[in-house]
């Protein structure tokens, strides 16, 4: 090995030169330009964090201070003594060497110290910074906001997780499952407006989801219904767009009636239905005037014949909403037809007598004995029709096949038939006559066969060909319960004799008698 200085062979291990004294460089020299950014780098990292750089500056001045005497001391040494010393045998020369071999590895390990320390500082710093960016980002996050919302509901503590969700809705203003979770907080808050408005916002911006767009209109509907805000439901669904939904909520809305027959002329009867959309009722009128509360309620279809009808029609559901009014105009143009002939006229009677009528071949024939007129509805008349006794009154009217109703005419009766034997000696002798059959147990009309006891009432008097003129009287059970309850079974008494009968028909409609004597 070679000494850089002079040149000198050097032997293994040396660390100083023997002939010139120069230090033999182990390693590479830093740059000094380097070495001093390195350390002044480090030590300003090591003061920020550690807080003590003064004092430590302090005592590194000391230390180069010192250093710098020594070292100028012995190169005073050198100059005087000689490279061997005043002595001639080099001690003070190498008593500097050592003295500067100590300072070197001083030096050394004060470097060694201020890297370590800046590593540990920097590692510590990134270290830290990471935790710290990971925590905010974590505070800041949606679904930190969303958890700690949860967690104070579960608390019952709904204004701090009101709190949390308005954040989450700043970081992330268009999830609507944000908006849902705090209007049901709202709501739990007892702040009602509060939870509508904060859903309707979405359905007015009108960029929700299918199926965000029928929650809101739930929760919305739902809110309003339990305040019973019906008005605002109606409004609500009268703005939206989406017919699914209208559709699914319609029991809360009021459409306006519909008309089974569009508005015209027409050369027919007419059966005029008017139907809503949904559970309520429908109010009209039939002279064009406009329909309230208080005009007629609609249950069956409106029956049109000949005429000029203006029909005006308003819908009220169930919860009192109001739908419009809407009219329709109709004109029947058909011809009446010929009232039926009645041919037995009014008057007092005292013998049993039919009552014929007739009409023309393409009408029916209706009649009422009630007073009230007749209509499609009433007793059809398929033949004679036997006077009852009494006062009577009949309401005869011809209807056409296209359901024109002619004019009504009426027949007043007073019948009083002359004998002994009434209707009420006739049903006597029908009740005697079963119990000595042993039919009946007792004259009250009770039987082993029934429970409760069987009774009988007058319908009518026929004539029998050949035979004479007879009460009709049906049986019934009138049971426990008090209900009546007809057996099919008919009785006849002789008019003037009492005689009591079965009444019985053949196989060709002819009636018969089984004597009960």
């Amino acid at each position: 090995m070679k000494c850089n200085n002079c040149g000198w062979e050097m032997g293994e291990g040396h660390l100083y030169c023997e002939k010139c004294g120069a230090e033999i460089q182990m390693v590479p020299d830093f740059e000094p330009e380097i070495e001093n950014s390195i350390t002044e780098a480090l030590s300003t990292v090591a003061e920020e964090i550690e807080g003590t750089d003064s004092d430590k500056k302090k005592a590194d001045t000391d230390a180069k201070s010192s250093q710098n005497a020594e070292h100028g001391q012995d190169k005073k040494n050198v100059r005087e003594d000689g490279p061997y010393g005043k002595d001639g045998t080099g001690q003070a020369d190498k008593r500097g060497q050592e003295n500067k071999f100590r300072q070197l590895l001083a030096e050394r390990a004060r470097r060694r110290g201020w890297l370590a320390l800046a590593l540990i500082s920097i590692v510590a710093v990134t270290l830290a910074t990471a935790v710290v960016m990971v925590s905010v980002y974590h505070r800041f996050s949606v679904n930190y906001q969303i958890e700690q919302a949860r967690q104070y509901a579960q608390e019952n503590d709904y204004e701090k997780a009101v709190d949390y969700l308005e954040k989450a809705r700043i970081l992330k203003d268009d999830a609507f499952e944000i908006v849902l979770m705090e209007s049901g907080y709202y709501y739990q808050m007892g702040e009602k407006q509060k939870a509508v408005e904060l859903l309707l916002k979405p359905l007015r911006n009108k960029h929700l989801a299918f199926e965000d767009e029928e929650k809101a209109y739930e929760n919305i509907i739902a809110i309003y219904d339990e305040d019973e805000k019906y008005e605002e439901i109606a409004a609500l669904l009268g703005a939206c767009e989406n017919e699914s939904i209208v559709n699914h909520f319609q029991q809360y809305m009021a459409f306006s009636p519909e008309f089974s027959y569009e508005s015209g002329n027409y050369d027919e009867v007419i059966f005029l239905q008017i139907s809503a959309n949904t559970a309520g009722k429908i109010y009209y009128t039939m002279d064009g005037s406009n329909p309230d509360e208080n005009s007629e309620v609609y249950t069956a279809p409106l029956f049109l014949e000949s005429g000029e009808y203006q029909i005006a029609a308003m819908f009220v559901n169930d919860y009192g909403i109001k739908s419009d009014i809407v009219r329709s105009w109709y004109m029947i143009h058909l011809t009446q037809p010929e009232p039926p002939q009645v041919l037995l006229p009014s008057g007092d009677y005292d013998v049993p007598t039919m009552i014929e009528v007739r009409a023309g071949e393409a009408e029916m024939v209706y009649y009422t004995t009630d007073s009230s007129n007749p209509g499609k509805d009433s007793i059809l008349y398929t033949g004679p029709v036997a006077m009852p006794l009494g006062k009577s009154n009949f309401k005869f009217v011809a209807i056409s096949e296209e359901g024109v109703s002619s004019e009504i005419v009426s027949r007043s009766f007073d019948f009083t038939l002359k004998t002994d034997v009434t209707v009420g000696k006739a049903i006597d002798n029908v009740v005697q006559a079963l119990y000595k059959r042993q039919v009946l147990t007792d004259l009250q009309g009770h039987s082993t066969e029934i429970k409760g006891k069987y009774v009988f009432q007058y319908d009518t008097i026929v004539e029998i060909p050949d035979l004479g003129y007879y009460y009709v009287l049906s049986e019934y059970v009138d049971g426990d319960n008090g209900v009546k309850t007809k057996t099919g079974r008919l009785y006849a008494v002789e008019v003037y004799t009492g005689a009591p009968n079965r009444l019985i028909y053949d196989e060709n409609s002819q009636m018969g008698l089984i004597s009960l004597q």
